[in-house]
Formats: structure tokens, C-alpha cells, sequence
């Protein structure tokens, strides 16, 4: 299992300095006590608020981009500022997302594009993410675009 978690971040950290970042399903995946390292596009936030050194304590992968949730089958759903619009979460792997009442989250409008044959790179602190488009980077799709969050 831990050569296996090992490979998937491998193989996740050339998908980024290459072009677009795959989706990710390594969200809440354990880390910490030294084991495989969280993806580039993440950290690993302790589970114990007293736990300074994670080398010594458990923790969980989360984004380090945080964004808004929206939308989803909510009682009172959060509605998106003028300059963001509601989506679904590109960092995540492909489900039915808003479309199953699941919550999105609120993108910049004006998020830049990346990859694609130019291999456009995003700002620093940003990351791309393959676009829910159809077009798959991994699968045939050389000119696929992204979009850096």
C-alpha cells in the first residue's frame, strides 16, 4: 500500500512540472508520521491542533488553495461574489458534482489558462487543473487547456 502511495505521488508530481495537475483523489488521504508526502498542490494539516511537528503526529492532505463553497443541496447555499463564479471543483476527480446537488466552489472569473501545446504555467502559488471540458490531458487530449487555482 505504501509503495503504491509512493508511485501515485511520483506520478502526480511529473503530471504537474509537466502541464496540467489531474484530478485529485487524495483529499483527506492520511500523511504525517513521515509516510508518503501529500501532492504537490497540497499540505498535510495535522488532526491534533497541539500537534507542531508532523513527523511525530497524523494529519490529513488538504488543498492549499482554499475557495468558497457553493451551490449543493444545502438549506441556505452560498452565493458567489461578482468576481467569482460557481463550478465544480476541478481538483477533484470527475463525478456529477453540482449536477448531484453536490457543493461546487466559487472560481475567479478571471482565473488564468494554462497548459496546452504553448504549456502555459500559472502564477507562482497557483496550480493547473485539468478542466471539467471533456478533453483529457492523460487520454489523447495533447492540447487540452487548464486553469490555475
Amino acid at each position: 500500500m505504501l509503495f503504491k502511495s509512493i508511485l501515485l505521488v511520483i506520478t502526480a508530481s511529473f503530471a504537474a512540472a509537466q502541464t496540467i495537475t489531474p484530478a485529485q483523489n487524495q483529499l483527506g488521504r492520511a500523511c504525517g508520521f513521515r509516510i508518503a508526502p501529500c501532492p504537490s498542490d497540497m499540505k498535510c494539516v495535522p488532526d491534533n491542533p497541539y500537534c507542531r511537528e508532523l513527523n511525530r503526529c497524523a494529519g490529513h492532505c488538504q488543498f492549499k488553495n482554499k475557495y468558497d463553497s457553493c451551490g449543493g443541496f444545502t438549506p441556505r447555499p452560498h452565493n458567489c461574489d461578482n468576481n467569482h463564479v460557481c463550478q465544480d471543483d476541478p481538483r477533484l476527480p470527475p463525478n456529477c458534482g453540482m449536477a448531484c446537488d453536490a457543493p461546487g466552489i466559487c472560481a475567479p472569473k478571471e482565473a488564468h489558462y494554462c497548459g496546452g501545446f504553448a504549456g502555459f504555467r500559472c502564477p507562482e502559488g497557483l496550480y493547473c487543473y485539468d478542466q471539467l471540458d471533456g478533453c483529457d490531458p492523460l487520454h489523447g487530449g495533447a492540447d487540452c487547456s487548464g486553469v490555475c487555482l
